[in-house]
């Protein structure tokens, strides 16, 4: 299903929840929200998950905490749309996130869970690890989440640590 709105550029595909994340309490559940490009509130969370990208990464080289994701977004349709995916991280080589992607892509032909994945750090546009059994970081996620039903967010089975 591909994703085409005149003069708009959606943002496709927050994916809420990477497969490795669930592991831990059973199957993957991924929830799937799209939001227009112009979203401010979804905008000011990926700055902010952005501003606060070399702390993760400090957090990931030292060994903090466990399950290391980074959500990427990559472009599809030419170029004109991008695909938030999370990918779990296995690496970081200066400015390179290196892993396997966590969610199978929805808009994205040819990526699949599991494929091995770079990304630039301009691609990044969150990042979450797991810790004393919250979820830290995830800042797109805590704004897609508003648009869930009671029961999808019940199926998430996480909980999120307050952010500093």
């Amino acid at each position: 299903m591909k994703v085409q709105k005149r003069g708009r550029v959606l943002v496709a595909g927050i994916m809420l929840l990477g497969a490795s994340l669930a592991a831990a309490s059973g199957p993957a559940v991924a929830q799937v929200v799209d939001f227009r490009s112009s979203d401010r509130e979804m905008n000011r969370a990926i700055a902010q998950a952005r501003k606060t990208l070399p702390d993760f990464v400090v957090l990931f080289r030292t060994g903090t905490g466990e399950r290391h994701a980074v959500k990427v977004a990559i472009p599809y349709d030419d170029g004109n749309a991008r695909e938030h995916i999370w990918m779990d991280l296995t690496a970081v080589e200066g400015d390179v996130f290196v892993g396997r992607i966590a969610n199978d892509p929805v808009y994205i032909d040819g990526l699949s869970n599991g494929d091995a994945y770079r990304a630039p750090s301009a691609m990044v546009s969150d990042w979450n690890y797991r810790s004393g059994g919250l979820m830290h970081g995830s800042y797109t996620t805590r704004i897609a989440m508003k648009k869930l039903s009671p029961d999808q967010l019940r199926r998430l089975d996480f909980k999120l640590a307050p952010l500093p």
